[in-house]
């Protein structure tokens, strides 16, 4: 929202300070300024702030309560029906502040909220528009936030009882650095499930009420998941293996699980698809392991559009090498082609035969079927021209 400061001049009768003071008092108390061009501020109002601040008045009158100037339109509208019951004690120990009783009181009535007292207790109603003020914990903001938070002394936090043990965290770094080696893939699957043992009093996700009690279920959908996408990432035949540790939620108590969509041969029979990672077993596991060092590559772009995949198998001359036929595909696939696997090969009678599938996708938009034919017609006239005969 831009705004000029003779705007905002109009609603006090006393000169108001310099652009540059008043957007310190925007950004240090309430909105920050995401530019100042003359005497223009161009305001970032938040969307719990829309219903009070989206016009000049709403800015003046906010202005007024920062800077405590008086406000030439000091009547309201009238008061909200939530009265919020606060004591001065709560607000200081929500603050970690010790404001007094008088420094509470002017930032209310610089804010224009309706105040009564009842012994210690503050009722307090904000004018109509404020629909931000219903718990405690907002008048204690409002009380920070005018006053400055930089009155607000710094506390040293108190030292932890006790230094925690990192051995279990560690061995489950190890662990999951060995099934990555192995060929998995990490995922992290939420916590709710369609049935479980503690069902949620106020569920996200009415189809999912309950608390998982096992990984497998969320972890098969992902595997499904995942397989569709295969074509783009892995090479043909590759199977797709993924795994997660998480926490799952039993009746007789929640603990950690590992679970992987296939066994690892090399752990045996000890460690099956589903185990439960005990403290003694993690704190312990794989101290003398050492990860494998990887180098990344640069970041390539991807697209968020399908793609489409075919396959292609062919005769050719036993010694004809396999990247002269990898060639012909790309010249005349053209720019859609975005993977090329090589799958099978065999040599039968002077021949070999070679498949191959090709993953197509574009950077725009969705590819048709009739487009990849078209491109797959080209590839095969390609290939015949060579002499290779299409299988």
């Amino acid at each position: 929202m831009k705004i000029s400061r003779n705007d905002l001049q109009k609603y006090f009768a006393v000169p108001l300070p310099s652009t540059a003071t008043i957007a310190d008092a925007f950004t240090f108390h309430c909105f920050e300024i995401e530019e100042v061009e003359g005497d223009v501020l161009d305001i970032k109002v938040l969307t719990n702030r829309a219903a009070d601040c989206s016009s000049e008045a709403g800015i003046a009158a906010e202005l007024s309560a920062i800077l405590d100037l008086p406000f030439k339109n000091e009547s309201m509208d009238g008061f909200s029906d939530t009265v919020v019951e606060v004591s001065l004690l709560r607000i200081n120990e929500i603050l970690g502040a010790s404001f007094s009783e008088g420094e509470v009181e002017d930032v209310l009535r610089r804010l224009h909220f309706r105040v009564e007292k009842n012994g210690n207790i503050f009722r307090v109603a904000a004018p109509l528009p404020r629909t931000d003020i219903v718990i405690p914990e907002d008048v204690a903001e409002e009380v920070g936030r005018i006053l400055g938070y930089d009155l607000v002394p710094a506390t040293e936090l108190p030292p932890a009882s006790e230094i925690l043990d990192q051995s279990r965290y560690r061995g489950i770094e190890r662990m999951k650095d060995q099934l990555v080696e192995q060929g998995f893939i990490e995922v992290s699957t939420q916590s709710f499930a369609k049935n479980g043992d503690i069902i949620l009093a106020n569920p996200l996700d009415k189809t999912k009420p309950a608390l998982r009690t096992s990984l497998e279920e969320n972890l098969h959908n992902a595997l499904d998941r995942a397989k569709q996408y295969a074509p783009l990432v892995l090479p043909p035949k590759q199977p797709v293996k993924l795994f997660e540790v998480g926490t799952v939620f039993p009746e007789e108590g929640e603990y950690l699980e590992l679970r992987m969509t296939e066994r690892v041969k090399e752990w045996g029979d000890a460690v099956g698809v589903s185990d439960n990672l005990s403290v003694a077993k993690l704190e312990d596991y794989g101290k003398d392991y050492m990860p494998v060092q990887y180098t990344l590559g640069a970041y390539k772009q991807f697209s968020v559009y399908p793609f489409i995949t075919r396959d292609i198998a062919l005769w050719v001359p036993s010694g004809t090498e396999v990247s002269v036929i990898e060639s012909i595909i790309r010249e005349n696939a053209g720019e859609f082609l975005v993977r090329l696997d090589q799958f099978d090969h065999f040599e039968k009678e002077g021949r070999v035969s070679y498949a191959f599938r090709l993953v197509f996708q574009s950077m725009e938009r969705t590819l048709t079927d009739e487009e990849v034919g078209i491109i797959m017609a080209n590839i095969t006239a390609g290939l015949s021209v060579k002499g290779y005969e299409i299988r």
